[in-house]
């Protein structure tokens, strides 16, 4: 009888080597959250400045990755918040375009832009 001994950070390196979700990070059990396994990535994919954190955690890599996928979802179906000013003014002059012929209507909507506050 032969046993063969696989370690988390292998299970890890096979998941990363077939991962769907780009730019992923997965932290192994006893390195950050204890008996926990926690995957990370951001919202758009590689944007760590502008992006949202998406993290997952679970006592196993497939519940982490099942929990990093329902905060993907809600950050992708997220109302994007503007940040900058340059944002702000390109939002701003559509929201002009658009609105053209009626003042209050202009108003309200701009009232309603999602800014970061």
């Amino acid at each position: 009888m032969q046993i063969e001994t696989v370690c988390k950070a292998q299970i890890a390196q096979e998941y990363l080597a077939a991962a769907e979700i780009p730019d992923m990070t997965v932290y192994i059990p006893g390195v950050h959250w204890g008996r926990l396994w926690s995957v990370r990535c951001y919202w758009p994919h590689s944007d760590i400045l502008k992006g949202v954190a998406c993290d997952g955690k679970g006592e196993s890599l497939d519940e982490a990755i099942a929990d990093l996928r329902v905060k993907l979802d809600a950050a992708k179906n997220a109302a994007p918040v503007l940040k900058t000013a340059a944002e702000c003014k390109e939002a701003v002059l559509n929201l002009i375009r658009e609105h053209d012929a009626a003042p209050a209507s202009f108003r309200d909507a701009v009232d309603a832009l999602p800014v970061k506050g």
